[in-house]
């Protein structure tokens, strides 16, 4: 019984602390949690989606690139061979 007469005295301010964590939205609730979940994925699906590219396509680029830039090193060697020889 004396447990319930601190929480009847405590009543008030439990009350006024209860209402500004309300108010203020001091915690955060699954429907927001959702809606900003939903809001995360349009974003990913729509603008990320033109400003990024995927992993393996720029695997793929990075590749080409590599086998040009090879190409490009063996033309200057065979190019500096033909001038040492004339």
């Amino acid at each position: 019984m004396e447990h319930f007469k601190e929480i009847i005295e405590f009543s008030p301010i439990i009350a006024v602390i209860l209402l500004f964590v309300w108010q203020n939205n001091i915690f955060v609730r699954p429907e927001q949690l959702e809606k900003k979940h939903r809001e995360i994925i349009k974003e990913v699906e729509t603008e990320i989606k033109d400003k990024y590219v995927e992993i393996n396509a720029y695997k793929e680029f990075q590749n080409r690139v590599y086998s040009e830039l090879a190409k490009v090193s063996d033309g200057i060697a065979e190019l500096k061979d033909f001038l040492m020889k004339n």
